[in-house]
């Protein structure tokens, strides 16, 4: 990948949310995590696309001179420590998503941040299309996938309420009947 000279990926055990895959990786300077998740996921199945990415300027060694995975390993539960300080969700929105995320993640809903990744906190393909069931249909599979940040899902489902995201790509704005939904979107729009 450009700007990635070396790189490893280490499993973490979370107390409450299952494993975790963290990536380390050394380059030039430091590149965007969403980017370097993305770029990953063209090539990986989800469950493979480590949640979190972490430059350093080199790599830990063992003597014979391979990666040492259990200094990264322990180096990921300290940075995942000092992630544990998160933003609250904020909005009503944000509020619902984490009820939501919780429900399905088998999870405290005070330990759900606006910050957070569905699939960094453990989030498959499965509980993915659980959420969207959860929530009738407010949010897809392809939002959850593009849109992993509970802000960034909160905001689509906001804008798609608001009218800012054309009716023939909104889904149904949660607590609401879909069929009423439905009915409500195809009487707005045009012939």
């Amino acid at each position: 990948m450009p700007g990635v000279r070396d790189a490893a990926v280490v499993v973490t055990e979370r107390v409450d949310h299952g494993k975790r895959l963290v990536a380390f990786y050394t380059g030039e300077r430091p590149l965007d995590a969403d980017v370097l998740r993305e770029r990953l996921r063209e090539s990986l199945p989800e469950y493979m696309v480590p949640q979190a990415c972490h430059r350093r300027s080199s790599l830990p060694l063992t003597a014979n001179g391979k990666i040492d995975r259990k200094a990264l390993t322990a180096l990921a539960r300290e940075l995942e420590a000092a992630e544990q300080h998160h933003d609250a969700p904020s909005t009503p929105t944000e509020q619902r998503l984490a009820l939501a995320w919780a429900k399905v993640l088998g999870i405290p809903e005070d330990r759900i941040g606006r910050r957070d990744d569905f699939f960094g906190l453990g989030g498959t393909s499965l509980s993915a299309l659980k959420l969207a069931i959860v929530l009738r249909r407010a949010v897809s599979f392809e939002d959850l996938r593009h849109h992993p940040v509970l802000a960034d899902q909160a905001a689509v489902i906001d804008g798609r309420s608001e009218g800012r995201i054309p009716a023939a790509a909104a889904a149904v704005p949660m607590g609401r009947d879909p069929s009423a939904g439905t009915a409500a979107a195809r009487g707005s729009e045009a012939p």
